[in-house]
């Protein structure tokens, strides 16, 4: 199951959150997030913050839940439950 993490360029939260998945979690979830950013894939990124009803970035997608509250925790459990690993 692939979650889509929505950014864009100069966005200090979503530089935050790629810095906490990178470093905070070693990359243990990189294989499974497909990252959307809004300048390098404006068709997809409309598609997808439009069926969300996404506002703010950074956004993450998967199994049709959407999560704009992208802290370290509520990241962590939203991996865990739709992507599994611990």
């Amino acid at each position: 199951m692939s979650v889509y993490l929505l950014t864009k360029n100069d966005c200090t939260q979503c530089a935050q959150l790629k810095m906490f998945l990178k470093f905070g979690l070693n990359n243990k979830y990189e294989p499974d997030i497909t990252i959307v950013n809004k300048e390098d894939n404006q068709e997809m990124f409309d598609r997808l913050t439009a069926e969300y009803g996404i506002l703010t970035l950074p956004a993450m997608i998967a199994n049709g839940e959407a999560l704009t509250r992208t802290q370290p925790s509520p990241v962590l459990t939203f991996l865990e439950k739709h992507v599994g690993k611990k």
